[in-house]
């Protein structure tokens, strides 16, 4: 295992949140090819639909993202302390709604994202720019292996799993009739 240093450590973070993740989540949503008994040759470079818009402060170890897809955008954070993830799902409510209100409709994407490795949590709490409005977070917790940022192949799995969950999230809350983004 190569040892980094500090700074080349902070360096991958900032790529990894940067460039790796804004690049995989607009995949989140994609246009799927007819059914066919050949390849399509459609690349996941043209079939991505999704837009993402992130806001991060160099030397920080985490970013927040904005996903825009199905009609819909999506407020995440992440954060990457070099063995471990944290990713913040935030869906704006409005009374009597709250985190035991909205849990138990996304009770199976939670069970998908714990056989991924995701520890999954709720609370209530407010929107970071507009105190007055409430919000539900979802928190995910996962420990990464020692080499993280050094190894390509679990850098490929997380990023895939935080994509394909990021898009379980989205579609769970449209199937429910949730609305993720603030009127």
């Amino acid at each position: 295992m190569t040892r980094l240093t500090i700074e080349e450590a902070q360096q991958r973070v900032r790529l990894f949140l940067t460039q790796d993740m804004v690049e995989a989540l607009r995949a989140v949503d994609y246009e799927a090819p007819p059914l066919a008994d050949t390849p399509s040759g459609l690349t996941m470079e043209r079939a991505r639909r999704a837009a993402v818009s992130f806001s991060h402060v160099e030397g920080a170890s985490d970013c927040i993202y904005r996903v825009d897809a199905y009609n819909e955008s999506l407020l995440m954070r992440l954060q990457l302390n070099v063995r471990r993830f944290v990713a913040i799902y935030q869906v704006p409510v409005a009374d009597p709604v709250g985190s035991s209100t909205i849990a138990p409709h996304f009770e199976r994407w939670s069970i998908g994202a714990g056989h991924a490795g995701w520890m999954i949590g709720w609370r209530d709490g407010t929107d970071p720019w507009q105190a007055d409005r409430r919000t539900v977070e979802t928190y995910c917790y996962a420990m990464l292996p020692e080499d993280f940022l050094d190894n390509p192949l679990e850098q490929l799995y997380w990023r895939t799993d935080l994509v394909q969950m990021t898009r379980a999230f989205m579609l769970e809350a449209r199937r429910m009739g949730i609305r993720l983004a603030a009127e």
